[in-house]
């Protein structure tokens, strides 16, 4: 998926605001006009349809999503306190996206759903594997870990979820359910080093909440 730098961060951002409360299907390019205060001939000069312009927006959330990782692998964190930040992270998008956006995308966007899903996968394995590398040079996760079978059997745990039809919308977007789905894998890889320092800095993390 390619940087959607092309069309005015205004319109993108609009447009993912607008989709991510509302859905996909539901917003009219009229509407993302009416939220700009632009015409459909300006909106038109960017995008040719609303087709191409969901492209560009994934592609837009792809490319803040990438920097935004080059920036948390800058900041020197260990392996853990990089698990317990994207963890944060993934309260924060399950509160912005609505499942009516992920709904709408499979079912009337599948094509861009698949690009968007398969990209995803590859990036969370490349991720995974990295911080399972990194946690072992750290002395933080276990030494027998096999980095790439732990990455596949979390991605397939992670998107079996997802696809599972005994797990309601709210279910799967709560914060107790995405905070167990992270303890049971942080158990599975660390040390008890590691476990020492994951549950100091979990105490740490609820007293400053409270």
């Amino acid at each position: 998926m390619e940087h959607a730098n092309q069309v005015p961060e205004k319109i993108l951002n609009s447009a993912l605001a607008l989709y991510s409360k509302y859905g996909i299907k539901s917003i009219t390019m009229d509407d993302l006009c009416r939220e700009l205060g632009i015409s459909k001939k300006t909106l038109y000069r960017h995008v040719r349809d609303k087709n191409d312009l969901l492209r560009k927006v994934i592609d837009y959330e792809v490319g803040f999503q990438r920097e935004s990782t080059q920036k948390l692998y800058a900041s020197g964190m260990n392996a853990i306190d990089e698990l317990m930040h994207v963890n944060r992270h993934i309260h924060a998008s399950e509160q912005i996206h609505s499942p009516t956006f992920y709904y709408d995308l499979r079912k009337y966007h599948p094509e861009i759903y698949n690009d968007w899903i398969e990209y995803k996968r590859n990036r969370m394995r490349e991720l995974i594997v990295r911080n399972l590398e990194k946690g072992i040079s750290e002395r933080l996760y276990r030494e027998d870990l096999d980095p790439d079978i732990i990455a596949i059997l979390h991605i397939s745990r992670v998107e079996m979820l997802h696809s599972a039809d005994y797990l309601g919308d709210d279910e799967l977007s709560s914060v107790r359910f995405i905070d167990e789905v992270f303890n049971y894998h942080i158990h599975g890889i660390c040390n008890q080093v590691g476990l020492s320092y994951f549950n100091r800095k979990k105490a740490e993390q609820e007293n400053n909440e409270s």
